[in-house]
């Protein structure tokens, strides 16, 4: 058996962000009771981008922009501090800020212990059932998707090591998707972004729980994102382009949270636990080397490649040429910044192979084959 969980309620478009104030009265933030807090990063902040939005808010919101890129649990729990009280919490921001804005929201629902959050079942009620902060989501970035869902990936630097935690409560209760709030975005960052998405659309598609259902979602959201990246990173301004990106990672991020995905994830999610490298330039590399051992692998992997690529003798070595090539016309090349002098890929190995995304890859990888497959990926010239 199968299960598909709809999104929430959205609201697409450019000057989408217009509707924040039907959206807050409807989650409690009336009249009333105007404490809204907007969840942002200083970078969202300083960008202008946050002033954009608290103009459509009721009141004066409080604005909290500490959170940092790749959030770690003590930052889930200061952002659980300063929304605590809030009758409404908005997120404005990439994949950092709204997981960060998803689990500091659920967490009065687990006794505001992150601990017990990450020990929850996605099928348990939560220990205070209706304690949750009402959250909706603007994402600044078409990368994630993670509006979409209940999953929020969070740094936990005492195991050096990034974590899924996943609970219907995570949630959000509404998502706004305004291509106006992508457009300050710089070009490697669309990029670097955009290529998450890429890799939600692809591994998704073949992923163990992939089904009639979220393979359209896969597909069209590869399609938009493979006609558009190119456009949002060359012309930052080009507002269709955005648009139609943030649809893409929406459609992804739906097709993600039901399907799952696979080891490109699963070896991304290792690496930047260990070394903080950007998460959609590390999957950019990786992708077109999963991409040609699923292929070579498994049959319904290449069957399902095919379709990405209109048909083909060769699907896995198809997709995997034009997405190496995409990358490089991204302007994203295979040294990622930050990157250590000397790589442990057996470090990596031994994280990325019990990774919850590994487990849904189509294909079984040791830990030998994710160091070979690293290796190759990362070489140095």
């Amino acid at each position: 058996m199968q299960s598909f969980d709809p999104p929430p309620g959205t609201q697409h478009g450019q000057s989408s962000v217009e509707q924040l104030p039907a959206i807050v009265d409807r989650l409690g933030a009336n009249a009333d009771a105007k404490d809204v807090v907007v969840v942002t990063d200083e970078g969202v902040r300083e960008a202008g981008v946050v002033a954009g939005v608290t103009d459509h808010l009721p009141g004066t919101p409080r604005i909290y922009d500490g959170v940092t890129p790749n959030p770690s649990v003590d930052a889930v729990e200061a952002a659980a501090e300063a929304t605590a009280d809030a009758d409404a919490v908005v997120a404005v921001g990439g994949g950092s800020v709204v997981d960060t804005a998803k689990a500091a929201c659920a967490l009065p629902a687990f006794r505001d212990s992150f601990a017990v959050l990450r020990a929850a079942s996605a099928d348990v009620r939560p220990p205070r059932p209706g304690a949750s902060v009402p959250l909706v989501a603007l994402p600044t970035t078409a990368g994630t998707g993670t509006e979409t869902g209940h999953w929020a990936v969070i740094s936990d630097h005492d195991v050096d090591e990034k974590v899924s935690v996943g609970h219907p409560v995570l949630r959000p209760d509404a998502v706004v998707l305004d291509p106006e709030l992508t457009r300050s975005l710089p070009p490697y960052v669309t990029a670097a972004t955009g290529f998450d998405v890429v890799t939600h659309a692809v591994e998704s598609l073949t992923a163990a729980n992939a089904s009639a259902l979220t393979r359209p979602y896969s597909q069209y959201a590869f399609d938009l994102a493979d006609r558009n990246l190119l456009r949002a990173v060359e012309d930052g301004e080009n507002l269709d382009a955005r648009e139609r990106m943030l649809e893409a990672s929406y459609l992804a991020g739906l097709a993600m949270n039901n399907a799952g995905l696979g080891v490109v994830h699963g070896i991304s999610h290792a690496i930047g636990g260990l070394y903080d490298t950007p998460h959609g330039h590390t999957n950019a590399v990786l992708l077109p080397h999963v991409v040609r051992a699923n292929a070579r692998r498994s049959t319904d992997a290449a069957t399902a490649y095919a379709a990405l690529v209109d048909g083909h003798d060769d699907p896995g070595e198809l997709l995997a040429t034009r997405l190496t090539e995409l990358r490089e016309r991204s302007g994203l090349d295979r040294e990622l910044p930050d990157a250590p002098d000397e790589w442990d890929w057996q470090a990596v190995a031994e994280r990325a192979v019990g990774n919850v995304n590994t487990e849904t890859n189509p294909v079984a990888f040791s830990r030998n084959e994710i160091v070979d497959l690293c290796e190759r990926a990362f070489e140095r010239s």
